[in-house]
Protein backbone atom coordinates (compact mmCIF):
# COMPACT_ATOMS: atom_id res chain seq x y z
CA UNK A 1 0.00 0.00 0.00
CA UNK A 2 2.90 2.33 0.80
CA UNK A 3 4.31 2.07 -2.71
CA UNK A 4 0.92 2.76 -4.28
CA UNK A 5 0.57 5.87 -2.13
CA UNK A 6 4.08 6.84 -3.21
CA UNK A 7 3.24 6.94 -6.94
CA UNK A 8 -0.04 8.68 -6.19
CA UNK A 9 1.87 11.26 -4.18
CA UNK A 10 4.32 11.74 -7.05
CA UNK A 11 1.42 12.30 -9.46
CA UNK A 12 -0.05 14.94 -7.17
CA UNK A 13 3.26 16.75 -6.87
CA UNK A 14 4.65 16.47 -10.39
CA UNK A 15 3.09 14.62 -13.34
CA UNK A 16 6.35 14.80 -15.29
CA UNK A 17 8.19 12.93 -12.54
CA UNK A 18 5.38 10.38 -12.40
CA UNK A 19 5.70 9.80 -16.14
CA UNK A 20 9.46 9.39 -15.78
CA UNK A 21 8.90 6.83 -13.03
CA UNK A 22 6.63 4.81 -15.33
CA UNK A 23 9.16 5.11 -18.16
CA UNK A 24 11.83 3.74 -15.82
CA UNK A 25 9.54 0.87 -14.84
CA UNK A 26 9.04 -0.08 -18.49
CA UNK A 27 12.76 0.26 -19.21
CA UNK A 28 13.49 -2.20 -16.40
CA UNK A 29 10.74 -4.53 -17.67
CA UNK A 30 12.29 -4.49 -21.15
CA UNK A 31 15.71 -5.34 -19.73
CA UNK A 32 14.33 -8.24 -17.66
CA UNK A 33 12.50 -9.70 -20.67
CA UNK A 34 15.51 -9.42 -22.97
CA UNK A 35 17.87 -10.94 -20.41
CA UNK A 36 15.59 -13.92 -19.80
CA UNK A 37 14.82 -14.38 -23.51
CA UNK A 38 18.55 -14.48 -24.20
CA UNK A 39 18.97 -17.15 -21.52
CA UNK A 40 15.94 -19.22 -22.59
CA UNK A 41 15.15 -18.41 -26.25
CA UNK A 42 13.24 -21.64 -26.90
CA UNK A 43 10.78 -20.91 -24.08
CA UNK A 44 10.11 -17.37 -25.28
CA UNK A 45 9.72 -18.47 -28.90
CA UNK A 46 6.76 -20.63 -27.83
CA UNK A 47 4.81 -17.75 -26.28
CA UNK A 48 1.44 -16.91 -27.80
CA UNK A 49 -0.60 -13.74 -27.34
CA UNK A 50 -2.11 -14.80 -24.01
CA UNK A 51 0.97 -16.41 -22.47
CA UNK A 52 3.01 -13.34 -23.40
CA UNK A 53 0.54 -11.19 -21.49
CA UNK A 54 0.96 -13.44 -18.44
CA UNK A 55 4.73 -13.26 -18.84
CA UNK A 56 4.58 -9.47 -19.15
CA UNK A 57 2.60 -9.15 -15.92
CA UNK A 58 5.16 -11.30 -14.10
CA UNK A 59 8.11 -9.23 -15.35
CA UNK A 60 6.44 -5.89 -14.64
CA UNK A 61 5.87 -7.07 -11.07
CA UNK A 62 9.56 -7.91 -10.81
CA UNK A 63 10.44 -4.46 -12.13
CA UNK A 64 8.29 -2.87 -9.40
CA UNK A 65 10.93 -3.80 -6.80
CA UNK A 66 12.47 -0.63 -5.32
CA UNK A 67 10.17 1.54 -7.45
CA UNK A 68 7.19 3.74 -6.56
CA UNK A 69 4.88 1.10 -8.03
CA UNK A 70 3.13 -1.68 -6.13
CA UNK A 71 3.55 -5.15 -7.67
CA UNK A 72 0.17 -6.11 -6.19
CA UNK A 73 -1.43 -3.40 -8.32
CA UNK A 74 -0.27 -4.87 -11.65
CA UNK A 75 -3.44 -6.33 -13.14
CA UNK A 76 -4.02 -8.29 -16.35
CA UNK A 77 -7.21 -6.98 -17.92
CA UNK A 78 -6.88 -8.33 -21.48
CA UNK A 79 -10.06 -9.56 -23.19
CA UNK A 80 -11.98 -6.80 -24.93
CA UNK A 81 -10.56 -3.96 -22.82
CA UNK A 82 -7.76 -1.54 -23.59
CA UNK A 83 -4.96 -1.60 -22.54
CA UNK A 84 -4.13 -5.21 -21.63
CA UNK A 85 -2.40 -4.46 -18.30
CA UNK A 86 -3.08 -1.74 -15.72
CA UNK A 87 -0.47 -0.62 -13.20
CA UNK A 88 -1.50 1.43 -10.16
CA UNK A 89 -4.79 2.62 -11.72
CA UNK A 90 -3.32 5.27 -14.02
CA UNK A 91 -0.73 3.41 -16.08
CA UNK A 92 -1.32 0.94 -18.88
CA UNK A 93 0.62 -1.55 -20.97
CA UNK A 94 -0.61 -2.81 -24.34
CA UNK A 95 1.03 -6.11 -25.29
CA UNK A 96 1.66 -7.05 -28.93
CA UNK A 97 3.92 -9.57 -30.62
CA UNK A 98 4.86 -11.17 -33.90
CA UNK A 99 6.30 -14.57 -34.75
CA UNK A 100 8.26 -12.88 -37.54
CA UNK A 101 11.69 -11.28 -37.32
CA UNK A 102 10.55 -7.64 -37.53
CA UNK A 103 9.17 -4.92 -35.30
CA UNK A 104 5.84 -4.29 -37.04
CA UNK A 105 2.29 -5.50 -36.49
CA UNK A 106 -1.36 -4.45 -36.53
CA UNK A 107 -2.50 -2.74 -33.35
CA UNK A 108 -5.73 -1.79 -31.64
CA UNK A 109 -8.74 0.14 -32.89
CA UNK A 110 -8.36 3.89 -33.28
CA UNK A 111 -11.75 4.24 -31.56
CA UNK A 112 -10.88 3.53 -27.95
CA UNK A 113 -14.40 2.82 -26.71
CA UNK A 114 -13.09 0.02 -24.47
CA UNK A 115 -10.37 2.15 -22.88
CA UNK A 116 -10.13 1.63 -19.13
CA UNK A 117 -11.16 4.69 -17.15
CA UNK A 118 -8.42 6.69 -15.40
CA UNK A 119 -5.56 5.20 -17.46
CA UNK A 120 -3.73 8.20 -18.94
CA UNK A 121 -0.20 6.92 -19.63
CA UNK A 122 0.25 3.86 -21.85
CA UNK A 123 3.29 1.97 -23.09
CA UNK A 124 3.56 -0.60 -25.86
CA UNK A 125 5.33 -3.81 -24.86
CA UNK A 126 6.25 -5.59 -28.08
CA UNK A 127 7.73 -9.04 -28.47
CA UNK A 128 9.64 -9.93 -31.65
CA UNK A 129 9.54 -13.71 -31.29
CA UNK A 130 11.12 -14.56 -34.65
CA UNK A 131 14.84 -14.68 -35.33
CA UNK A 132 17.39 -16.69 -33.39
CA UNK A 133 16.68 -14.95 -30.06
CA UNK A 134 13.35 -13.27 -29.18
CA UNK A 135 13.65 -9.57 -28.37
CA UNK A 136 11.47 -7.02 -26.61
CA UNK A 137 10.97 -3.27 -26.82
CA UNK A 138 8.89 -0.96 -24.63
CA UNK A 139 8.01 2.52 -25.88
CA UNK A 140 5.27 5.10 -25.27
CA UNK A 141 2.15 3.88 -27.07
CA UNK A 142 1.66 6.99 -29.20
CA UNK A 143 5.29 6.93 -30.40
CA UNK A 144 5.03 3.62 -32.29
CA UNK A 145 1.80 4.10 -34.29
CA UNK A 146 2.80 5.00 -37.83
CA UNK A 147 -0.31 4.48 -39.96
CA UNK A 148 -3.88 3.18 -40.02
CA UNK A 149 -5.27 0.14 -41.81
CA UNK A 150 -8.74 -1.36 -41.95
CA UNK A 151 -9.79 -4.86 -41.00
CA UNK A 152 -13.35 -4.77 -39.65
CA UNK A 153 -12.60 -1.29 -38.32
CA UNK A 154 -9.76 1.23 -38.59
CA UNK A 155 -6.75 0.00 -36.59
CA UNK A 156 -3.34 1.42 -35.90
CA UNK A 157 -0.24 -0.04 -37.51
CA UNK A 158 2.73 -0.53 -35.18
CA UNK A 159 6.41 0.01 -35.89
CA UNK A 160 8.58 -0.10 -32.79
CA UNK A 161 11.53 1.55 -34.55
CA UNK A 162 10.07 4.73 -36.04
CA UNK A 163 11.13 8.19 -34.84
CA UNK A 164 8.44 10.37 -33.25
CA UNK A 165 8.35 12.52 -36.39
CA UNK A 166 6.92 9.60 -38.38
CA UNK A 167 3.94 8.74 -36.19
CA UNK A 168 0.46 8.98 -37.70
CA UNK A 169 -0.27 11.85 -35.32
CA UNK A 170 2.74 13.83 -36.50
CA UNK A 171 1.63 13.28 -40.10
CA UNK A 172 -1.89 14.48 -39.26
CA UNK A 173 -0.64 17.53 -37.38
CA UNK A 174 -2.20 16.52 -34.06
CA UNK A 175 -1.32 14.68 -30.86
CA UNK A 176 -2.45 11.27 -29.66
CA UNK A 177 -4.43 12.70 -26.75
CA UNK A 178 -6.14 15.34 -28.88
CA UNK A 179 -6.96 12.72 -31.50
CA UNK A 180 -8.31 10.04 -29.16
CA UNK A 181 -10.51 12.51 -27.24
CA UNK A 182 -11.97 14.15 -30.36
CA UNK A 183 -15.73 13.61 -30.89
CA UNK A 184 -15.22 11.68 -34.15
CA UNK A 185 -11.65 10.50 -34.75
CA UNK A 186 -12.64 8.40 -37.77
CA UNK A 187 -13.79 11.50 -39.64
CA UNK A 188 -10.44 13.15 -38.91
CA UNK A 189 -8.65 10.15 -40.40
CA UNK A 190 -10.90 10.09 -43.46
CA UNK A 191 -10.17 13.75 -44.06
CA UNK A 192 -6.42 13.20 -43.67
CA UNK A 193 -6.31 10.34 -46.18
CA UNK A 194 -8.53 12.15 -48.65
CA UNK A 195 -6.36 15.27 -48.51
CA UNK A 196 -3.23 13.15 -48.87
CA UNK A 197 -4.70 11.51 -51.96
CA UNK A 198 -5.50 14.93 -53.44
CA UNK A 199 -1.92 16.11 -52.90
CA UNK A 200 -0.68 12.97 -54.64
CA UNK A 201 -3.19 13.45 -57.50
CA UNK A 202 -4.86 10.13 -56.74
CA UNK A 203 -8.62 9.69 -56.94
CA UNK A 204 -9.45 7.55 -53.93
CA UNK A 205 -11.58 7.68 -50.80
CA UNK A 206 -11.24 5.86 -47.47
CA UNK A 207 -14.14 3.44 -47.25
CA UNK A 208 -14.80 2.83 -43.56
CA UNK A 209 -18.00 4.12 -42.02
CA UNK A 210 -18.41 7.11 -39.73
CA UNK A 211 -21.43 8.92 -38.34
CA UNK A 212 -20.50 12.09 -40.20
CA UNK A 213 -20.54 10.64 -43.69
CA UNK A 214 -23.55 8.34 -43.69
CA UNK A 215 -26.91 9.80 -42.88
CA UNK A 216 -28.61 6.53 -41.96
CA UNK A 217 -27.59 3.09 -40.84
CA UNK A 218 -26.23 1.14 -43.79
CA UNK A 219 -25.45 -2.51 -44.22
CA UNK A 220 -21.81 -3.53 -44.31
CA UNK A 221 -22.71 -5.53 -47.45
CA UNK A 222 -21.94 -4.07 -50.87
CA UNK A 223 -25.08 -3.52 -52.97
CA UNK A 224 -25.64 -3.12 -56.70
CA UNK A 225 -27.33 0.06 -57.89
CA UNK A 226 -30.06 -1.88 -59.66
CA UNK A 227 -31.05 -3.59 -56.40
CA UNK A 228 -32.01 -0.28 -54.75
CA UNK A 229 -35.54 1.01 -54.40
CA UNK A 230 -36.46 3.83 -56.78
CA UNK A 231 -36.55 6.41 -53.98
CA UNK A 232 -33.08 5.34 -52.82
CA UNK A 233 -31.68 5.76 -56.32
CA UNK A 234 -33.23 9.19 -56.65
CA UNK A 235 -31.96 10.41 -53.28
CA UNK A 236 -28.44 9.16 -53.97
CA UNK A 237 -28.33 10.60 -57.47
CA UNK A 238 -29.39 14.03 -56.20
CA UNK A 239 -26.54 13.95 -53.71
CA UNK A 240 -24.09 12.85 -56.40
CA UNK A 241 -25.15 15.77 -58.58
CA UNK A 242 -24.61 18.19 -55.69
CA UNK A 243 -21.27 16.84 -54.53
CA UNK A 244 -19.70 16.13 -57.91
CA UNK A 245 -21.05 18.58 -60.51
CA UNK A 246 -18.18 17.75 -62.87
CA UNK A 247 -20.27 14.74 -63.92
CA UNK A 248 -22.91 17.18 -65.25
CA UNK A 249 -20.54 18.71 -67.77
CA UNK A 250 -21.27 17.20 -71.23
CA UNK A 251 -17.73 17.91 -72.39
CA UNK A 252 -15.75 14.69 -72.97
CA UNK A 253 -13.70 13.72 -69.91
CA UNK A 254 -12.91 10.11 -69.10
CA UNK A 255 -12.43 10.91 -65.40
CA UNK A 256 -15.56 12.94 -64.69
CA UNK A 257 -17.50 10.04 -63.13
CA UNK A 258 -14.65 8.79 -60.93
CA UNK A 259 -15.54 10.72 -57.78
CA UNK A 260 -19.21 9.78 -58.10
CA UNK A 261 -18.30 6.11 -58.42
CA UNK A 262 -15.92 6.22 -55.46
CA UNK A 263 -18.37 8.07 -53.23
CA UNK A 264 -21.24 5.68 -53.93
CA UNK A 265 -19.04 2.74 -53.03
CA UNK A 266 -17.02 4.11 -50.12
CA UNK A 267 -19.76 6.11 -48.40
CA UNK A 268 -22.87 4.12 -49.31
CA UNK A 269 -21.64 0.59 -50.16
CA UNK A 270 -23.28 0.86 -53.60
CA UNK A 271 -21.62 -0.25 -56.83
CA UNK A 272 -22.89 1.05 -60.16
CA UNK A 273 -21.09 -0.64 -63.08
CA UNK A 274 -22.81 1.73 -65.54
CA UNK A 275 -22.45 5.06 -63.81
CA UNK A 276 -22.45 6.97 -67.11
CA UNK A 277 -26.06 5.91 -67.71
CA UNK A 278 -27.23 8.04 -64.77
CA UNK A 279 -26.43 11.11 -66.86
CA UNK A 280 -26.65 10.09 -70.50
CA UNK A 281 -29.05 7.16 -70.98
CA UNK A 282 -32.06 7.93 -73.16
CA UNK A 283 -30.48 9.72 -76.10
CA UNK A 284 -29.98 13.42 -76.80
CA UNK A 285 -32.69 16.07 -76.46
CA UNK A 286 -34.07 16.80 -79.94
CA UNK A 287 -37.36 18.65 -79.20
CA UNK A 288 -38.48 21.07 -76.47
CA UNK A 289 -42.27 21.42 -76.15
CA UNK A 290 -42.57 19.89 -79.61
CA UNK A 291 -40.13 22.29 -81.25
CA UNK A 292 -37.08 20.74 -82.87
CA UNK A 293 -33.72 22.03 -81.70
CA UNK A 294 -31.26 23.13 -84.34
CA UNK A 295 -28.67 20.89 -82.69
CA UNK A 296 -29.55 18.06 -80.28
CA UNK A 297 -28.14 18.57 -76.78
CA UNK A 298 -26.95 16.17 -74.12
CA UNK A 299 -29.40 14.16 -72.02
CA UNK A 300 -27.73 15.46 -68.87
CA UNK A 301 -29.65 18.75 -69.14
CA UNK A 302 -32.92 16.84 -68.90
CA UNK A 303 -31.51 15.11 -65.79
CA UNK A 304 -30.64 18.48 -64.25
CA UNK A 305 -34.15 19.81 -64.91
CA UNK A 306 -35.72 16.62 -63.54
CA UNK A 307 -33.70 16.69 -60.30
CA UNK A 308 -33.65 20.45 -59.76
CA UNK A 309 -36.47 20.48 -57.19
CA UNK A 310 -34.95 17.58 -55.24
CA UNK A 311 -31.60 19.33 -55.21
CA UNK A 312 -33.13 22.66 -54.20
CA UNK A 313 -34.82 20.98 -51.23
CA UNK A 314 -31.57 19.34 -50.12
CA UNK A 315 -29.51 22.52 -50.45
CA UNK A 316 -32.11 24.80 -48.85
CA UNK A 317 -32.35 22.63 -45.73
CA UNK A 318 -29.29 20.37 -45.68
CA UNK A 319 -28.94 17.89 -42.84
CA UNK A 320 -25.80 18.32 -40.70
CA UNK A 321 -24.31 15.22 -42.33
CA UNK A 322 -25.04 16.47 -45.84
CA UNK A 323 -23.53 19.84 -45.02
CA UNK A 324 -20.35 18.12 -43.79
CA UNK A 325 -20.10 16.25 -47.08
CA UNK A 326 -20.66 19.44 -49.08
CA UNK A 327 -17.82 21.09 -47.14
CA UNK A 328 -15.55 18.18 -47.95
CA UNK A 329 -16.42 17.44 -51.57
CA UNK A 330 -17.85 20.67 -53.02
CA UNK A 331 -16.72 23.39 -50.60
CA UNK A 332 -17.53 26.25 -52.97
CA UNK A 333 -21.22 25.64 -52.17
CA UNK A 334 -20.68 25.80 -48.41
CA UNK A 335 -19.10 29.24 -48.76
CA UNK A 336 -22.20 30.63 -50.48
CA UNK A 337 -25.21 32.21 -48.77
CA UNK A 338 -27.44 30.43 -51.31
CA UNK A 339 -26.08 26.97 -52.03
CA UNK A 340 -28.74 26.11 -54.58
CA UNK A 341 -28.05 29.23 -56.64
CA UNK A 342 -24.33 28.51 -56.47
CA UNK A 343 -24.91 24.95 -57.70
CA UNK A 344 -27.27 26.13 -60.45
CA UNK A 345 -24.70 28.70 -61.55
CA UNK A 346 -22.17 25.90 -62.08
CA UNK A 347 -24.67 23.98 -64.19
CA UNK A 348 -25.58 27.09 -66.19
CA UNK A 349 -21.93 27.57 -67.09
CA UNK A 350 -21.94 24.08 -68.59
CA UNK A 351 -25.21 24.84 -70.40
CA UNK A 352 -23.90 28.12 -71.83
CA UNK A 353 -21.28 26.21 -73.82
CA UNK A 354 -24.10 24.38 -75.61
CA UNK A 355 -26.53 27.32 -75.95
CA UNK A 356 -28.97 25.70 -73.53
CA UNK A 357 -31.29 28.09 -71.60
CA UNK A 358 -31.07 25.88 -68.53
CA UNK A 359 -32.51 28.30 -65.96
CA UNK A 360 -35.53 28.90 -68.22
CA UNK A 361 -36.03 25.16 -68.65
CA UNK A 362 -35.91 24.62 -64.89
CA UNK A 363 -38.48 27.35 -64.29
CA UNK A 364 -40.88 26.26 -67.05
CA UNK A 365 -40.39 22.47 -66.95
CA UNK A 366 -40.97 21.92 -70.71
CA UNK A 367 -41.54 18.49 -72.22
CA UNK A 368 -38.60 16.91 -74.03
CA UNK A 369 -38.30 14.46 -76.89
CA UNK A 370 -35.18 12.43 -77.44
CA UNK A 371 -33.26 10.74 -80.20
CA UNK A 372 -33.38 6.95 -80.17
Amino acid sequence: MEKRQNIIAIRKQNMTLAHEAFANLMERTEAILNDEAHENPSIYKQLNAFTLELCAVEKIKLACTNSPFDANEVQLISGQRFPDIVVDQYYGVEVKSTKENHWTSTGSSIVETTRIENVDDIYMLFGKLGGSVPQFKCRPYQDVLYDIAVTHSPRYLINMEIPESETIFSKMGTTYNDFRTSPDPISKVRHYYRERAKKQNRQEMPWWITSDNIESAHSFNIKLWNSLELWEKRALQAKCMILFPEALNPAPNKNKYNNTTLWLCSYNQVVNPNIRNLYSAGGKITHVDGKRLKNPVAQVFNIIVDYSEDIKAVLTHPTPDMYMMIKEFNPVLSRSSNMYEEWLGICCEFAKQHHVPLREWIENKPSFSFSK
